[in-house]
């Protein structure tokens, strides 16, 4: 079975058996910024599927520090460099839950 997808809209509902069997199909249309799938079990959806790009404009500027230290990581892994204004900021989120 392929990925349900509407005629208008890049958010497809698929279940578990079809996700692990198209996977590699799945990962690469991640790569598509408008892209999204629910991700179903039993019918009932239990997750969404966001590529890297997406998941790092959702978590914009880094709400707590585990949050920025994936942003910084993704960043890093992806080639999209580190700005140092996200190092000082990550800096500073630490050193406020020192203490």
């Amino acid at each position: 079975m392929k990925p349900e997808k509407t005629s208008d809209s890049p958010v497809r509902i698929i279940g578990s058996r079809d996700l692990h069997r198209n996977l590699p199909t799945i990962l690469r249309e991640l790569e598509r910024r408008e892209v999204r799938y629910v991700l179903t079990v039993h019918g009932k959806p239990r997750a969404v599927l966001v590529g890297a790009e997406p998941y790092l404009d959702l978590i914009g500027e880094n709400t707590n520090p585990s949050e920025a230290i994936v942003n910084l990581q993704l960043s890093a892994l992806m080639g999209k460099g580190i700005r140092p204004r996200k190092v000082k900021k990550l800096e500073q989120m630490l050193d406020n839950n020192g203490d």
